[in-house]
């Protein structure tokens, strides 16, 4: 192979590289709350996990400063975690529950922006017993990067004596590339005439395994910007070298 075409395959693979990057995110963060102990959370309360922080809000009744009740992190294989509710089936390791009318926003420590990949959720029921229906959806809104607001919501599988099976959604299929600095996850609660939340505290939902995936880090295309320009000064100096022969 001669010289030029070694370079210009060099040169390919370089651009090729970055434009991979370009398109394809970080490698992903799978928030399963398995490192986290159980606990129970109250309106303006915070928790971290590995990179993402977690702020839990109250029901939209109590304002932006309500303190009440909405939030936890339960076991699924625990057999007291739900004493009247019908707690999710089908997790039996840690996952999060947000409770009456409650939800919950998640941010970045650094403060940098993410994409959303999948996530498995199912409806909390406030009662156990109830037929089998979907009683409502599970709402994704998030912020994106420039400060704008995208939402989309996901039904909550139908009941299976009284209980709600985890169920997957894809939310890249929703959100595309989307980058946000901030995302919030509640649900509504359907009423004949739609979804609603407040909803006398039945909007309920629990979620696990949530993949995000942060921006690429700008070292990495400095890096590869060095590379590229490593490719270009053997060009310069192969065909100068030619140009003297």
């Amino acid at each position: 192979m001669n010289d030029s075409m070694q370079l210009k395959r060099m040169t390919a693979a370089a651009l090729g590289a970055i434009a991979l990057m370009s398109a394809a995110p970080a490698m992903a963060d799978i928030i399963d709350f398995n490192s986290l102990d159980s606990n129970t959370f109250n309106g303006l309360d915070t928790f971290d996990s590995g990179a993402y922080h977690f702020l839990v809000i109250d029901s939209p009744a109590s304002g932006p400063d309500g303190t009440g009740f909405a939030g936890a992190i339960g076991n699924g294989g625990d057999p007291y975690l739900c004493a009247i509710a019908g707690c999710p089936s089908g997790n039996s390791s840690n996952f999060y529950l947000g409770v009456n009318d409650g939800s919950v926003n998640i941010s970045r420590g650094d403060n940098k922006s993410f994409s959303l990949g999948r996530v498995d959720y199912a409806f909390l029921a406030p009662v156990d017993n109830l037929p089998g229906y979907s009683y409502g959806q599970l709402v994704v809104t998030g912020t994106t990067s420039g400060g704008g607001k995208v939402t989309y919501s996901f039904d909550f599988p139908e009941l299976a004596s009284g209980h709600s099976p985890f169920i997957t959604a894809d939310l890249s299929s929703r959100f595309g590339n989307t980058l946000f600095s901030n995302v919030t996850i509640s649900s509504c609660i359907f009423d004949g005439a739609g979804c609603v939340n407040p909803s006398d505290n039945q909007a309920q939902f629990a979620f696990d395994n949530l993949t995000l995936a942060p921006v690429p880090e700008p070292s990495s295309y400095a890096m590869m910007g060095l590379g590229l320009a490593a490719i270009s000064l053997v060009v310069r100096r192969r065909a100068n070298k030619n140009n003297n022969v």
